[in-house]
């Protein structure tokens, strides 16, 4: 296996495991900075590293009453604010292919 790094994360089949986690959906920047430093914290602990991930919109969301997010400008905003903040790599999901060069600016991983 090839070694991907991503900022201060390397990911490869000879190395430590490394924690993708975060909020399933996008709330608040509050709220994505208190899982962040709990989150990167843990790994910090624990000596491996960590990728933030949430997402700005569920379009994906199994019942139509769901909430869907935050929404791509608000939601961008709070990604690059977490990775600006606690210098770990950030990952999204994008669904529509509009969607992928502003992301591509907020975050490190895009998950398509």
């Amino acid at each position: 296996m090839t070694n991907v790094t991503v900022g201060n994360v390397t990911f490869g089949s000879h190395l430590p495991f490394a924690l993708i986690s975060g909020p399933c959906q996008l709330e608040t920047l509050d709220h994505a900075r208190m899982l962040a430093d709990t989150l990167a914290g843990m790994c910090e602990a624990l000596g491996i590293g960590y990728v933030f991930k949430a997402s700005f919109d569920k379009a994906n969301r199994s019942s139509l009453k769901g909430r869907r997010g935050t929404g791509i400008e608000e939601g961008l905003t709070i990604l690059s604010k977490i990775r600006a903040e606690f210098g770990c790599p950030v990952l999204t999901d994008v669904h529509e292919i509009a969607q992928c060069g502003p992301a591509a600016e907020a975050v490190d991983i895009l998950q398509i």
